[in-house]
């Protein structure tokens, strides 16, 4: 959404909650910056309707209560409000314990993609006058991170949109495209999956995120599809583990420095012939992700060159490792 439309959106909300009475497009155009224009010109005029009816729309689907009405019985004329006790939130009240329990699992997030989110969480807990504290912060604490995938699959659940992938199989390299209508996602023994419902399966289908490759596309318009109402997560992803055949060994190539990393050159099952760059080697692995924090233990004297999905996993640790250090010289300044 571009910064005008935000602007002008927050604009007609402040406005409609500023106003008890029901106030007329007319009065609208006239009252909220971005809409105004020449009503005699035809044009602009039809313009105008067609964007306050996009507007309307997107209000109505972020969920604040747009009436519709007229102030009287002699007025023919619809008018807009938004009432206070339907838009405003009730008081939070928390107990120390849920206020601890909240406060624990914002810090989880501190160091992954959803830091900002959870920021923003606990800075409106604490300007409500919530004690998010809950006694002494432990020094040493666990720290979540999610895949790549995960913002945009995400972003597809709340909008109900459908979206396509490549996924990787489960017996060996290869990938296959996904069409996937997402119902939600789910963590499981620190992996995350989706689960939704597969188009071209026609049946309930649960992914690893660390096993899609590639970007994750959105597709069609939003509200494309309905969530059951009895869908368990978890239990489709327990179904998915207990279904789901050991992996077989797979192969993974790669690029270690001169005279680096010993560890490595003692597991490779084949050594490529010497190169300026390094030398190239090949060693078998099963898990994805194990396998790259294992190799992420010998920092730059290694590159993954295949399979992208160990390269994925070993740039998302680099990352956090990187992001913690660049948070711990913030506050040593």
């Amino acid at each position: 959404m571009s910064r005008l439309r935000t602007e002008r959106l927050v604009n007609l909300v402040i406005c409609l909650l500023s106003t008890r009475r029901f106030l007329t497009a007319e009065k609208i155009a006239a009252t909220v910056p971005g809409y105004s224009h020449d009503p005699t010109d035809t044009r602009a005029h039809e313009a105008f309707q067609r964007k306050f009816e996009r507007d309307k729309a997107e209000l109505r689907r972020l969920g604040v209560p747009l009436e519709t009405g007229t102030n009287s019985v002699f007025d023919g004329d619809q008018g807009y409000r938004i009432a206070r006790r339907d838009y405003e939130l009730p008081d939070i009240e928390l107990s120390p314990d849920e206020a601890a329990v909240l406060g624990a699992a914002a810090r989880l997030w501190q160091h992954s993609k959803l830091a900002s989110d959870a920021g923003d969480g606990l800075w409106k807990l604490r300007a409500a006058g919530v004690d998010i504290r809950g006694g002494e912060e432990p020094e040493v604490a666990p720290v979540l991170s999610v895949d790549e995938a995960f913002t945009p699959i995400m972003s597809a659940v709340r909008d109900r949109r459908e979206i396509r992938f490549e996924y990787l199989g489960k017996t060996d390299d290869s990938s296959a495209k996904r069409k996937l209508q997402p119902w939600g996602v789910a963590c499981h023994r620190g992996r995350w999956y989706v689960v939704g419902f597969d188009l071209d399966r026609d049946a309930t289908r649960c992914f690893r995120l660390s096993r899609i490759t590639g970007q994750v596309r959105t597709v069609g318009k939003p509200d494309a599809f309905t969530v059951p109402d009895d869908v368990n997560l978890l239990d489709h992803v327990a179904n998915f583990h207990a279904d789901m055949p050991e992996l077989p060994p797979r192969r993974a190539t790669i690029l270690v420095a001169p005279g680096r990393a010993a560890g490595v050159r003692r597991r490779a099952e084949q050594i490529e012939a010497r190169r300026a760059d390094g030398d190239r080697v090949v060693l078998s692995f099963q898990d994805p992700r194990r396998f790259a924090s294992w190799l992420a233990t010998y920092g730059s004297d290694v590159t993954v060159l295949d399979p992208p999905e160990v390269r994925k996993e070993l740039a998302t640790l680099l990352a956090d490792i990187a992001a913690k250090y660049e948070d711990k010289k913030e506050v040593s300044v």
